[in-house]
């Protein structure tokens, strides 16, 4: 059993840090191909789709390898989320070094996009509502507050996303049903 935990907990790792690093090396090509601000929404859907196909890969291959082709929903979601858990630090890490030092730009580009739509969305706001709306922005939209916004966020999906593919992830031993 002691071996079982010590399997799941390395596949996790093992998967995790391939998952992050898929998703910096997703970040920087998005990056590389200057996708516009406004439609990175839609590219992080892609990234969520990393999450979850790693996660797959992940239990499964821990459920092949070392649990017998079985693992209840608990193991599932647990692996699963480690994976993920990890994949998110390793991506917080990498947020603060892109907001600091590869794209510092785009903080502000963000809350400029920010302020713009609320232009449109509220044209009855005053000047002085849209100056302090932007100085609020500029408090909470900094490169510590990024990556651990980013941790916190990736951490969330991590936790539906395992919630999710455990339950088509599980394998119950099928002779020990009907047993009392």
């Amino acid at each position: 059993m002691e071996n079982e935990k010590m399997s799941a907990g390395k596949i996790a790792l093992n998967y995790g840090l391939i998952l992050g690093v898929v998703l910096i090396v997703y970040s920087l090509i998005l990056y590389l191909l200057n996708v516009p601000l406004d439609s990175l929404q839609y590219a992080n859907w892609v990234g969520y789709l990393f999450f979850i196909a790693a996660m797959i890969m992940g239990i499964k291959a821990y459920r092949d390898k070392y649990a017998g082709g079985l693992i209840t929903y608990g193991k599932s979601f647990s692996t699963g989320f480690m994976i993920g858990l990890y994949a998110s630090i390793l991506a917080a890490i990498y947020g603060f070094i892109y907001f600091s030092y590869i794209n510092p730009g785009i903080i502000q580009e963000m809350i400029d996009l920010r302020v713009e739509e609320m232009w449109v969305q509220n044209p009855e706001m005053t000047d002085q509502q849209f100056e302090m709306a932007e100085s609020w922005m500029k408090r909470f939209m900094n490169p510590i507050a990024m990556a651990v916004m980013g941790l916190i966020a990736n951490t969330i999906m991590a936790l539906i996303f395992s919630l999710i593919v455990s339950i088509f992830m599980q394998k119950k031993d099928k002779s020990l049903e009907g047993v009392a």
